[in-house]
């Protein structure tokens, strides 16, 4: 990799920011023409958000309609309303960093620029940046590993085409993971940047640069996605087991600076979050720790030995099996330790959760009620085998079958030209001659003024008679004379060997005759009474002299010229001939210098035959490190389709360039040709169909809910302090736009906040009134809304709620679901205070309350 000059950087800067601002304009238009947020009020822009975007909307609201940021921001760290009656501090328990930065920039911009400014639409804007950004990242991460800045054109435009496959930043711009993923991805982007310049030897600009950029990646994405320690965990696995597969000279210098970063960071995570403990039960920590101190150990114990180690075998297979085992012990002790300290509470653990949703989507077991709350969530839903098959047909299957026509046309045309005897003119003869003159000349090391000598005249003629037998053609003539080489190995080449064995042998004389007399000076020095004389010091020196010309004759014995061509070769012998193993090591040496004798240096189009090979630099780190990660993606996201995002981000960085890399080497114009092809033939079909169907949208209708209509009723006819529960898809956005007190809220990973959850959806089950009251008591409910759908008592499929209560209670399959004779009978306690197509709402009341009450004083009744 060459050091790009300035105007090479800027050109990329300015590329680069060009798919930047088309990106921001293309995702603002498209959820501007879903929407039409421009034409709607404040309570209907507000009931767009749903699930855990409502509450972190909420938070951003705290600190945007304050008098300054750090209003808000003293506001966050006891927020009794979400969580009711618990006091919750937002900052440590909650991924806030995107609502700090925008809610504070918000500040600035409205205090100087634009007073008029209206907070949701720029948080809106910054999220539009944010999809730029990685944009912006997408194309230069593209143009590195391709060396190419086509390859980061063809990942962009591929990027657009198929934007349906991305992160759907139009219909959920709110999501933790479009904030998240721009660090994620500026943190890879850097890594291979780090990585290709300790591969090509260059100097980094700042070890302390390095490590200071990467922390703060690091950190940004840890505070704003809680999914962001699995891939930096996949991270950190990649790396080391990449370091050991392919035997990469990696420094340890580097190896303590990454574990570092990834250290750094997440200390730098835990104190701006004011000490979030879920940041202490992460994998990526427990790696990176282990790493780091393995890391420590073994450069201490070099610098004690003061000898290198094998870098290739630095990551041994042992060391990725230890790692693992000691870095959970470590953290098993640490969180022990903390435990009986009072300072951590071993519930607050996040694993419990996300190792359940594993099992479920891998293993298809049910393992909890909120576990299978959570994957029946449309957005974990898989990704359909059709929609898959229309993107791996226009990046992989068009590209390789039309490579394979080009191909087999090129294969065919040589062939058949092979087999057409065709007579070169006057002009192609001459030619022809003149470059195996050439080659003769320089082949040999004879000049003109040699022509003369018979033997020399011999050799020429025969090759002058071979080029005939090809019919003057040169490139026919290459390919005999290298079968020929290889069948016949030249006489040259055993003089070689016999050049390198006279010369090891002076080599050994020489340092024999050193240690000789180096011996006899120590002997003189401590014995002065036993001396060299002079004479015998005289005879020795003339025997090592008489030994030296009697080498010498032997090897002046052959030819002149190719005595002195084989003298010049033997200059570039490195000093290792020295050792104790001369003829193994420089025979190999000695076969090195006939590469650019055959192929020599001249024009590629005129005399060498293109033939594709592999090329070296793919076997690189930073090369390999993203197709693992490419796979480790799509493996996640084949699962998962709310993550298939990262591996369709990363397969588009990937997607020109190993083909380019691998398969094409030298053919890399017809690489690009078929890949242009493709390109513009896509752009059509499915390129603006799909960006057609992004901008007008055949499928999408925006929510009939009717939320709009029981948002304004829960405003006019209940208290401020009114305590509400719900559906985790609706309740945050009761909570945004009423300001009323909630139970529960969408965030089912925290186990208090799954507890409480599946107490509410009790409604749904077919327990008893009395013990569901029970549990709606304890919780302080006074207001339960749910959902019409699910109150039907009958199954339908498994993500039936229903159907999840029995599984978890098959005892009671025998009673009808309660919220289904909640809605059809009067039930003690509990009363229906509004009703519409989709949700109601149920009044909670003591017995004696309910004793006096009569259903026709009921005014919410008439609503």
């Amino acid at each position: 990799m060459r050091e790009p000059n300035l105007y090479v950087i800027l050109s990329h800067a300015l590329i680069g920011s060009g798919f930047f601002f088309l990106y921001v304009h293309h995702v603002r238009v498209i959820f501007e023409a879903r929407t039409n947020i421009r034409h709607l009020n404040q309570l209907e822009r507000e009931s767009l958000l749903r699930r855990e975007d409502a509450l972190y909307y909420t938070f951003y609201k705290k600190l945007a309609d304050g008098p300054d940021f750090w209003h808000g921001y003293d506001q966050l760290k006891n927020v009794t309303d979400i969580e009711y009656p618990h006091s919750v501090n937002v900052l440590q328990r909650f991924y806030v960093l995107p609502e700090l930065v925008t809610a504070y920039v918000f500040h600035i911009v409205r205090a100087g620029f634009n007073p008029s400014l209206q907070p949701m639409e720029f948080y809106l804007e910054f999220v539009w940046l944010m999809g730029g950004l990685t944009l912006l990242v997408l194309y230069l991460y593209g143009t590195l590993l391709s060396e190419n800045v086509f390859g980061g054109i063809y990942g962009v435009i591929s990027y657009l085409m198929f934007h349906s496959f991305a992160g759907k930043i139009y219909e959920r711009p709110l999501a933790r993971e479009n904030f998240a993923f721009p660090f994620i991805f500026l943190q890879m982007f850097y890594l291979c940047i780090c990585i290709s310049r300790l591969l090509h030897r260059q100097k980094h600009t700042s070890r302390f640069f390095m490590v200071g950029s990467m922390s703060v990646f690091t950190a940004c994405a840890l505070l704003s996605w809680p999914f962001s320690n699995y891939i930096f965990t996949t991270q950190i696995l990649i790396v080391m087991s990449s370091w050991n597969i392919c035997s990469i000279p990696v420094g340890l210098a580097f190896a303590l600076d990454y574990s570092l970063s990834h250290l750094l960071g997440n200390a730098l995570a835990f104190l701006i979050s004011h000490g979030n403990t879920q940041l202490l039960f992460t994998w990526q920590l427990s790696l990176a720790l282990s790493m780091f101190m393995i890391t420590l150990f073994r450069q201490f114990r070099n610098r004690r030995a003061s000898s290198n180690v094998q870098q290739g075998d630095y990551f041994s297979l042992k060391f990725l099996l230890l790692a693992p085992l000691f870095a959970n012990n470590m953290q098993s002790k640490l969180v022990d330790m903390l435990n009986r300290s009072g300072l951590l509470n071993w519930q607050e653990n996040t694993y419990v959760h996300y190792c359940d949703m594993w099992a479920y989507w891998v293993l298809q077991t049910k393992v909890s009620f909120v576990t299978n709350l959570s994957a029946c969530n449309p957005l974990y839903e898989r990704v359909a085998w059709s929609e898959l098959w229309q993107l791996v047909k226009t990046l992989i299957v068009k590209p390789y079958c039309m490579y394979g026509v080009v191909m087999l046309a090129t294969f065919f045309r040589k062939w058949r030209k092979s087999n057409i005897i065709t007579k070169a003119n006057q002009e192609q003869r001459e030619r022809a001659r003149n470059y195996v003159l050439e080659d003769f000349l320089e082949e040999h090391h004879v000049s003109m003024s040699d022509m003369s000598n018979k033997q020399t005249e011999q050799q020429l003629q025969q090759c002058f008679a071979m080029l005939e037998s090809c019919d003057h053609d040169y490139e026919r003539y290459k390919r005999e004379k290298a079968k020929m080489q290889q069948e016949q190995p030249p006489e040259r080449d055993d003089f070689m060997q016999d050049i390198k064995r006279l010369k090891a042998q002076i080599h050994r004389n020489w340092d024999k005759q050193r240690k000789e007399r180096e011996q006899a000076s120590e002997s003189n020095v401590k014995e002065p009474t036993i001396t060299e004389t002079p004479a015998q010091a005289k005879t020795e020196t003339e025997t090592n002299s008489e030994t030296k010309t009697q080498i010498e004759p032997e090897t002046k014995t052959k030819t002149e010229s190719e005595s002195e061509s084989k003298t010049e070769a033997e200059t570039e012998v490195p000093p290792t001939a020295t050792t104790a193993e001369p003829e193994e090591t420089l025979p190999s040496k000695a076969k090195e210098p006939k590469e650019p004798a055959n192929g020599r240096r001249r024009t590629a189009g005129r005399r060498d035959s293109v033939v594709p090979t592999i090329n070296a630099q793919i076997l690189n780190l930073h090369y390999l490190y993203s197709f693992i990660q490419m796979l480790i993606f799509t493996l996640v996201g084949l699962a998962v389709r709310k993550l298939f995002f990262l591996s369709f981000t990363q397969g588009c960085v990937i997607a020109p360039t190993i083909c380019s890399k691998i398969w094409y080497h030298r053919q890399r114009n017809v690489f690009w040709s078929v890949s242009l092809a493709v390109f513009l033939l896509s752009m059509f079909d499915p390129g603006m169909v799909n960006i057609r169907e992004e901008y007008f949208p055949t499928r999408y209708s925006q929510p009939t809910d009717d939320l709009e209509g029981m948002l304004e009723w829960i405003k006019l006819n209940t208290e401020r302090d009114a305590v509400f529960a719900g559906p985790i898809e609706i309740i945050g956005t009761v909570h945004l736009t009423t300001r009323r007190p909630i139970v529960n809220h969408a965030h089912l990973e925290m186990r208090q906040m799954a507890e409480r959850t599946e107490h509410v959806y009790s409604v749904y089950s077919r327990q008893q009134s009395s013990d569901i009251y029970n549990q709606y008591t304890q919780l302080k409910i006074q207001y339960l809304i749910i959902s019409l759908h699910e109150c039907t008592n009958e199954v339908h499929d498994d993500c039936d709620i229903l159907s999840m209560w029995d599984d978890k209670q098959p005892a009671f399959r025998k009673y009808p679901q309660f919220c289904h004779e909640l809605l059809n009978k009067n039930v003690p306690s509990f009363l229906r205070v509004y009703t519409n197509d989709n949700y109601g709402i149920v009044k909670m009341f003591s017995q004696s309350v309910q004793i006096n009450l009569k259903h026709n004083k009921m005014p919410e009744m008439s609503m």
